[in-house]
């Protein structure tokens, strides 16, 4: 059984979502819940953690298998009352490890609070709960998260932007792409920042730098 994990940040990706951590060259795959991507995204900064640049990173584990799914399940939490919450949250009916991580789009303190004052309304708003799962939620665990909703986490209570945490890490990606061709950071900062605001509709990687590149061949 894993409980714990520390290792280097080296990839994050918001389809699934997902981070992997480098432990001593080892890379393990671990769902995150949404509601914890600021904090993430924030400690990631500006690393290019595909050039090995990311930061160290300790996550307290979920560690989910069944004789239907022997494929190990890793949900990662920076928090070990996190992980204990989510632990009691996949107890309601209907709710496992995967639909738990998308319907957390917002902090842990934040869903217990709304389970101890029968919020129906705040939880019926999670992705994929809807009213009769938020109703399901309450008649289960209220008075079993007390602890919880007094926790001193991220405290995000309105849902996470994915897509403006996912344009921000297409524009860092894309400047140390650039930088790897030979160019300095700055400049390819700058010249990233240009070619997105010159064609919103840009939204992959590749697009991106083929936009950049052209634009400095044009010039």
């Amino acid at each position: 059984m894993i409980t714990h994990l520390t290792g280097r940040l080296a990839r994050m990706d918001l389809a699934g979502p997902l981070v992997e951590l480098d432990v001593h060259g080892i890379r393990f795959e671990i769902l995150v819940p949404i509601g914890l991507w600021p904090e993430l995204v924030e400690r990631a900064g500006e690393a290019d953690l595909a050039a090995g640049e990311g930061p160290e990173l300790g996550l307290h584990i979920f560690y989910h298998v069944t004789a239907n799914n022997p494929l190990p399940v890793l949900v990662g939490f920076l928090r070990r009352a996190e992980r204990d919450f989510f632990r009691k949250f996949t107890t309601v009916e209907g709710i496992g490890p995967a639909k738990a991580v998308r319907a957390m789009n917002v902090s842990v303190s934040t869903i217990a609070r709304a389970i101890e004052q029968e919020d129906r309304a705040t939880l019926a708003r999670l992705p994929g709960i809807g009213p009769r799962s938020a109703d399901k939620i309450i008649a289960t665990l209220r008075g079993k998260v007390i602890a919880e909703a007094a926790l001193q986490d991220g405290g995000v209570e309105r849902p996470v932007d994915t897509a403006a945490f996912e344009e921000k890490r297409l524009l860092i990606d894309a400047a140390e792409a650039i930088a790897g061709l030979g160019y300095s950071r700055a400049d390819a900062r700058r010249w990233v920042a240009e070619a997105a605001e010159a064609d919103p509709s840009i939204d992959s990687l590749d697009a991106l730098v083929m936009a950049v590149l052209r634009r400095l061949d044009a010039r």
